[in-house]
């Protein structure tokens, strides 16, 4: 039976607690990311910087500083934020409680930061979605954003990047249906989960338009990133979903 992800198995990783475990598996959602992502971004040409001495490139690289801490996942978000503190912090127009899409046309009620930008957009799952109180997992998704996680991945990087980041081929499970795409196993690598983390991490691979001489893994199994049947999927795939979910101080 398929394992959700975050779910303890041979390769000895920990369990989360029931709903963290439910919402991880449920709301990765990466089917719709595919359907309408297109081709991998392309990266933007670099724009040309001021002298590194010059106080216009000091006050570039503290407002750029600033600008990374605020889009920092978690970074200073924590798990006992209210809908209140969200509308402080990010202004009463930019936090709009709705539904939000999950997998197998479930929907859950939750928070959506800047929804009508999506470079900013970010999807809240609170710990009460009745109250709307706490958040349990915050979500991003696309072929690009401002969000990115602590420890620097971010969407739109390719599965190439993501490996040569880590240090070590990663596992994860087939693509094109709702729960595909997820990292499985880091093998050890950087982006390894760490014992007795507060945070628990869930990254969603993805792909554009597939021409007709590319293959990639599809389907309820798990691959690996150094699968030598699929010797092109590393500019193919790409990381189309990000999702970080608090966990009890214990680890869980």
């Amino acid at each position: 039976m398929n394992k959700a992800i975050g779910e303890t198995d041979s390769a000895g990783r920990r369990d989360c607690p029931v709903l963290l475990r439910r919402l991880a598996a449920t709301v990765l959602l990466l089917a719709s990311v595919a359907s309408a992502a297109a081709d991998p971004p392309k990266a933007a040409p670099a724009a040309v910087a001021a002298p590194a001495s010059s106080p216009t490139a000091v006050r570039e690289r503290q407002a750029q500083s600033s600008t990374d801490a605020e889009y920092r996942l978690p970074g200073t978000l924590r798990k006992d934020l209210s809908l209140d503190d969200l509308r402080r912090r990010f202004g009463v127009a930019n936090v709009t409680v709705t539904q939000i899409d999950g997998a197998e046309g479930e929907t859950f009620r939750g928070i959506v930061l800047f929804p009508d930008d999506p470079a900013r957009r970010a999807e809240i799952f609170p710990q009460d979605d009745a109250t709307l109180s706490g958040i349990s997992s915050i979500r991003v998704s696309g072929t690009t954003s401002r969000w990115q996680l602590d420890n620097g991945l971010r969407l739109g990087m390719t599965l190439a990047e993501l490996v040569a980041a880590n240090g070590r081929p990663v596992s994860f499970s087939g693509l094109d249906w709702d729960y595909g795409g997820g990292i499985r196993d880091w093998h050890g690598g950087r982006f390894a989960p760490q014992d007795r983390s507060t945070v628990f991490v869930a990254v969603g691979l993805t792909h554009g338009d597939i021409g007709a001489d590319d293959s990639i893994p599809t389907g309820d199994s798990e691959f690996r990133s150094d699968d030598a049947r699929y010797p092109r999927q590393g500019r193919i795939l790409f990381v189309g979903q990000l999702m970080v979910s608090f966990l009890e101080a214990d680890g869980g």
